[in-house]
């Protein structure tokens, strides 16, 4: 459905994309994971034939993403990361620009005012951040699209609205979409992803299944334990003391068994992971790549 093969677009020496490959099959999440700068966004604009790569390909559904643009649009859904909507505008206005300029669902549009619901009667210029960008999440998905590039969509949103795109994206996945998603926000990444990239100065450094990805990372756990002794005695085995806590780094399913089996020598009083798997593994990658 999404295709990219081997696209480089050279702004300078060491800014823009290259040799970028990855491949968004039907009814699968594709995450793009990247700091800022990175070529994300590079790369979704060369999908939507705003810009035309120096060597490389981009194709959806079979066709040339510069060469058939129009073509290539009616397919896709576009959640820009940049919301630059006219400011004099209402959102009730983008809302009916939209549905004349492109084929959309009234069904789709009634159920995602509802979800994302916010006062269409204000100008652009008046919005919050998070109002434009329910209004762009409307926009994108009021169109019944097979193919959908979402650029960090869930930026500006509070975490319930975030919930509910997450829900709106796996079900848009269960019925077959291919969705393309870059985004900072890594606990949407490992609910939604199926597969995802990591891009860094413009390459892509890894790529692989989501659940591979988060099997190699390494992963953080505190220990709380009854007491400093046994606390200094853990953390003569493994892991750091801080009194009577102690922190664990865990990179691999046998680690972690035996780390499991080392506590029941203890007495443990609490055990709560650290931070986001997906965030460990970003770090850890990106860090072996500088």
């Amino acid at each position: 459905m999404i295709q990219i093969e081997r696209l480089t677009k050279r702004f300078d020496a060491s800014h823009g994309i290259f040799d970028v490959s990855l491949a968004v099959e039907r009814g699968t999440v594709f995450g793009f994971i990247g700091p800022n700068g990175a070529g994300k966004s590079t790369t979704i604009r060369h999908l939507m034939g705003l810009l035309h790569g120096d060597s490389g390909k981009a194709t959806i559904m079979g066709h040339d993403c510069w060469r058939e643009s129009e073509t290539v649009k009616a397919y896709v859904g576009y959640l820009p990361g940049e919301i630059n909507y006219p400011q004099d505008m209402t959102g009730e206005e983008i809302i009916r620009l939209t549905s004349r300029l492109h084929e959309t669902s009234i069904e789709r549009e009634t159920r995602l005012r509802q979800i994302f619901a916010f006062d269409t009667t204000l100008k652009v210029r008046k919005m919050s951040k998070g109002m434009k960008q329910k209004l762009a999440i409307v926009t994108c998905f009021m169109k019944d699209a097979p193919v959908y590039l979402l650029d960090e969509p869930t930026s500006g949103l509070d975490p319930l609205m975030q919930e509910r795109l997450i829900e709106w994206v796996l079900a848009e996945k269960a019925s077959g979409k291919a969705i393309l998603m870059s985004s900072h926000h890594f606990p949407e990444m490992e609910k939604t992803c199926d597969r995802a990239a990591l891009i860094r100065d413009g390459r892509i450094i890894i790529e692989s299944e989501m659940n591979e990805l988060k099997r190699r990372s390494v992963k953080t756990y505190q220990v709380g334990l009854k007491s400093e002794t046994d606390a200094g005695a853990l953390a003569s085995q493994i892991g750091t003391r801080d009194g009577r806590n102690v922190v664990v780094s865990i990179s691999s399913p046998e680690e972690l068994n035996g780390f499991l089996a080392m506590l029941t020598q203890f007495e443990v009083e609490s055990l709560t992971s650290g931070a986001d798997e997906l965030e460990h593994m970003f770090m850890q990658y990106y860090g072996e790549a500088t």
